[in-house]
């Protein structure tokens, strides 16, 4: 994972994604692109006689946010300087999603924040990046101060398109992890996907590991997931996203819309 896209922002959830890029990045001897979104204020004007006034407040408007990313970019500069990590800047309008989406065509992460109910704008963007990027998502969790790469890497499985992705598109994090567990919540058989293909594909990328079955008992995947991630000292968990349509996990609940929720554990998303 070279090319590292880093979705900016003033919000407060920006610190811990910052801190997972930067960590990313000097394990991998990538490069760091900060993209700055900024949207296009919507158009006021309702007729003929008040256009004039309208388009002037929108590029009043439009010089102010351009004024305001520019000091954004100033300081974050001064303090990437001093961080031993290539980076670029780069800058665009739009809705800040779709902006995303484009960019992940050459990036091969993009690092977004986790966010709950208070952060919606965020968890809706999260949500829809992961579901249209070219590229896999590392979702930081709110507070964190740092990726511990360095610890066991968990992997969600299930025979899924989705779950396979993100396994062929994290193997230059896992061929470096102190260990990888595979683990299976309520497996239903074998199937012709299972545990042990994936364990067999891992090692054709010399990388060794560890097999694991749990079962919910009741509760959810989501809390099962979390809690074997917690016993087994994981420091980041890979698995898929929204094998299900997003609309259909909003109107059911899904693994994936509760971790989004609730993930206090780095995530690495792919769809």
């Amino acid at each position: 994972m070279k090319s590292i896209l880093l979705h900016h922002g003033n919000d407060p959830q920006f610190e811990s994604r910052l801190q997972g890029a930067l960590d990313l990045a000097r394990f991998t001897e990538g490069h760091l692109e900060v993209l700055q979104t900024r949207r296009v204020p919507a158009f006021l004007g309702a007729d003929a006689a008040g256009f004039a006034g309208s388009a002037a407040m929108v590029v009043q408007l439009l010089e102010d946010e351009a004024k305001l990313a520019e000091a954004e970019r100033t300081a974050l500069s001064k303090r990437l300087d001093g961080e031993g990590v290539p980076f670029t800047f780069t800058e665009s309008l739009g809705d800040p999603a779709q902006t995303l989406v484009d960019r992940s065509l050459l990036s091969d992460v993009i690092v977004m924040s986790l966010a709950g109910s208070d952060a919606r704008e965020l968890a809706s963007t999260l949500a829809a990046v992961v579901t249209k990027a070219d590229a896999p998502v590392l979702a930081m969790p709110a507070g964190a101060t740092r990726l511990e790469i360095e610890k066991p890497v968990l992997v969600a499985w299930k025979p899924t398109p989705e779950a396979a992705h993100a396994v062929k598109r994290s193997v230059s994090l896992l061929r470096q992890a102190a260990r990888v567990d595979v683990l299976t919540i309520d497996p239903t058989g074998s199937g012709e996907l299972p545990p042990t293909a994936v364990s067999s594909y891992l090692s054709r990328h010399g990388i060794g590991s560890d097999l694991h079955e749990r079962t919910t008992g009741g509760g959810s995947t989501a809390d099962t997931l979390l809690a074997t991630a917690k016993e087994l000292g994981s420091g980041m968990i890979v698995m898929g996203g929204y094998g299900r349509s997003r609309a259909m996990e909003f109107l059911l609940g899904g693994v994936t819309r509760r971790l989004l929720a609730a993930a206090d554990i780095p995530l690495l998303l792919a769809h």
